[in-house]
């Protein structure tokens, strides 16, 4: 894993100040380096701690004074969070990317059309008419479904699937068990029993998602269900059939999403929580951890709790709450107190 300080210049575009010779060894956080690595001062604070600290070296935001002692590098950068992500993409382990073109123990169906600069890993399965887009990548046992289109550049880690009819843009990313166009969660009660409602839509991710491990998406019942453009999607995520999210949604890990929801652009929910069936949410709107939404949001919305409610409101009442007993104890010495009074006033007049 050894990179000098010049290839993190040549990286990220960044001013050196001190050896560019420096050779680092691994990178790790400010305050758990290590003699050798590189590290991150992207606020003020971290300054003091990087320079009486063991790491050999820094990327820094332009703005910030510091100072490093003697045999220390500093590599600074408009925006330090920025250059280490162009970092860590040159250090990401590429073992487990196969080379272009089909490994021997995949099969592809003879209508498949597959580019030939992607890159089949082995024992992957891709169904009749289904389309692989340039550069794209799929890892060892990842299902492709009849009628799928997978755009550009995607690259899909190991047992991924992705059921028929499915359609990928360009540049999105699902990791390992993520399932794309699993049957939607419908059933009619009748003559005793939970009769299945066949779900014959199609799942659309749009351009530069990413989906988590273990994360799953319903297809449309007779439509599509859409993840929009920018998305990213933590693992063990759920969203239902016939849910459309805006573009830039973030769903951290455990969120659910009841099926038929419309959600604008920008929405951010919290782990665990979830969103009711049918409801509208505004673009914006934020919703906290293990909350539960069960009505429409307007744009920019922040509720959390359950059933979630306005964040204004919610403090409120838990401060009222908070207030509870001091106030039980209050109206009970009132009640002793008037009691007391009764009695005196029921003794002057015997």
């Amino acid at each position: 894993m050894n990179f000098s300080a010049r290839q993190v210049v040549d990286w990220t575009g960044g001013q050196c100040v001190g050896s560019e010779d420096t050779v680092f060894t691994g990178v790790e956080a400010v305050d758990r380096a290590r003699p050798g690595d590189l590290t991150l001062v992207g606020a003020p604070k971290f300054a003091k701690e990087f320079v009486s600290g063991p790491a050999a070296g820094a990327l820094c935001n332009g703005d910030i004074a510091v100072q490093p002692r003697p045999g220390q590098v500093l590599i600074r950068v408009p925006n330090a969070d920025l250059a280490m992500i162009k970092v860590l993409e040159k250090l990401q382990s590429k073992a487990d990317i196969p080379p272009v073109g089909i490994h021997q123990m995949s099969t592809a169906a003879p209508t498949a059309r597959i580019d030939p600069t992607a890159r089949i890993g082995p024992y992957c399965v891709i169904g009749e008419n289904a389309s692989i887009g340039r550069g794209s990548i799929l890892e060892a046992q990842v299902f492709i479904g009849a009628g799928c289109i997978i755009g550009e550049d995607c690259h899909l880690y190991a047992q991924a699937v992705v059921r028929a009819q499915s359609r990928l843009g360009n540049r999105v990313i699902l990791h390992s068990g993520c399932v794309i166009g699993t049957d939607g969660f419908g059933y009619v009660f009748a003559d005793g029993q939970h009769n299945k409602i066949p779900h014959i839509g199609n799942v659309v991710i749009e351009d530069d998602c990413e989906l988590g491990a273990n994360t799953c998406v319903d297809r449309g019942k007779y439509t599509r269900t859409v993840v929009g453009a920018g998305s990213k999607l933590d693992n063990l995520v759920q969203v239902g059939h016939n849910t459309v999210l805006g573009r830039h949604t973030i769903l951290v890990s455990q969120v659910g999403i009841a099926g038929s929801v419309t959600a604008g652009d920008y929405l951010v929910m919290g782990g665990g929580s979830v969103l009711a069936d049918h409801i509208k949410v505004g673009a914006g709107t934020q919703v906290a951890g293990f909350s539960a939404v069960v009505d429409d949001t307007p744009p920019g919305a922040r509720v959390l709790g359950t059933p979630a409610r306005p964040a204004r409101q919610f403090f409120s009442e838990l401060k009222a709450l908070s207030r509870l007993t001091k106030s039980l104890q209050e109206l009970k010495d009132l009640q002793e107190r008037v009691a007391r009074i009764e009695s005196t006033t029921e003794d002057h007049r015997s």
